[in-house]
């Protein structure tokens, strides 16, 4: 990540600006609604795959009323804290101090897909081996949504964080804006997307 974007880490304009100047095709736009949400589950059942991260509290400890065991305990009862529920801790972490209230309303959805994940892997013999071939077809389909309709390459060559962290947050953005959350940075954002667009399209055409 580049100095300037790194010193823009929770500047939320800066990021959906980001995000919607190499997202603004309709088509592409859609294929992105639909693959960001599988490649997010099938990674996390790879990631579900490393076992609890902390060990569970014993039945003595929960019984005498430890609040840091009584809290492992519920904690387990949701799901058992690996690799995956950890991740989705910290995204939504992130997500909150970008926006409180979209951070706090996804929150139950991407510690759910974790705990979904947790138990699709722990109930199907094939997980493994099914969330890497929805993984697969769903990157592919997001390369061919930048190359055929979108004509422009995804932020992934220039910005992980936007790739791997934030582009499950984008598509709750997607969905908010539709449903009129925030609509004056909505408008704003537009316009500057479309600027954005317009300066690529002219250097490009330069450069030709």
């Amino acid at each position: 990540m580049a100095p300037a974007e790194k010193s823009k880490l929770f500047d939320l304009k800066y990021q959906l600006l980001q995000y919607g100047s190499h997202h603004h095709n309709f088509w592409n736009v859609g294929i992105h609604l639909t693959c960001i949400p599988i490649i997010l589950w099938s990674a996390l059942v790879g990631a579900a795959t490393s076992g609890p991260l902390i060990a569970a509290p014993s039945a003595s400890a929960v019984a005498s009323g430890a609040p840091l065991a009584v809290g492992l305990s519920k904690l387990y009862e949701f799901c058992p804290p690996n690799a995956a529920l950890l991740t989705m801790v910290a995204y939504v972490s992130y997500y909150i101090s970008l926006d409180k209230v979209a951070g706090l309303l996804t929150a139950p959805i991407f510690l759910g897909l974790a705990k979904h994940a947790t138990y699709f892997l722990e109930t199907n013999p094939q997980a493994k081996k099914i969330a890497l071939g929805v993984h697969v077809v769903a990157w592919i389909a997001q390369f061919i949504g930048h190359g055929v309709f979108e004509k422009r390459a995804p932020k992934l060559m220039d910005n992980l964080l936007q790739a791997l962290v934030l582009a499950p947050y984008f598509v709750v953005y997607e969905v908010l804006f539709f449903f009129g959350y925030r609509p004056q940075l909505k408008t704003e954002l537009d316009v500057l997307v479309e600027a954005d667009i317009k300066a690529f399209k002219a250097k490009k055409e330069k450069a030709q």
